[in-house]
């Protein structure tokens, strides 16, 4: 079973605590879940650091987190700015990149 989440494009506080609330009942529920975040506008810290907590929590539980579909555009840009991609390894370039270059 695989559960998709769908990220709202323009986030807020209240709508990023709703995809943290989503993330952590499906991880909780087991099986594969795809997170979307194409129609994020503006992605910001608080996203990025939402999804590695979650990202690291599935790991550790033994949960399939991944992206719907690679970085690129606008949230490609916020992990540059935020200096995320400067510490990337190889995992962490599959998982948010999907093993292609940023674009």
């Amino acid at each position: 079973m695989t559960t998709a989440i769908v990220a709202e494009s323009d986030l807020s506080l209240a709508s990023l605590d709703r995809l943290a609330a989503a993330l952590r009942d499906a991880l909780a529920r087991g099986g594969a879940v795809r997170l979307d975040l194409a129609a994020v506008a503006v992605p910001d810290l608080a996203l990025l650091q939402l999804v590695e907590a979650a990202r690291r929590q599935a790991a550790r539980d033994g949960n399939d987190l991944a992206l719907a579909a690679p970085a690129d555009g606008p949230l490609a840009r916020a992990l540059e700015r935020s200096g995320f991609t400067a510490g990337f390894d190889a995992a962490d370039h599959d998982f948010w990149f999907h093993g292609d270059p940023p674009r």
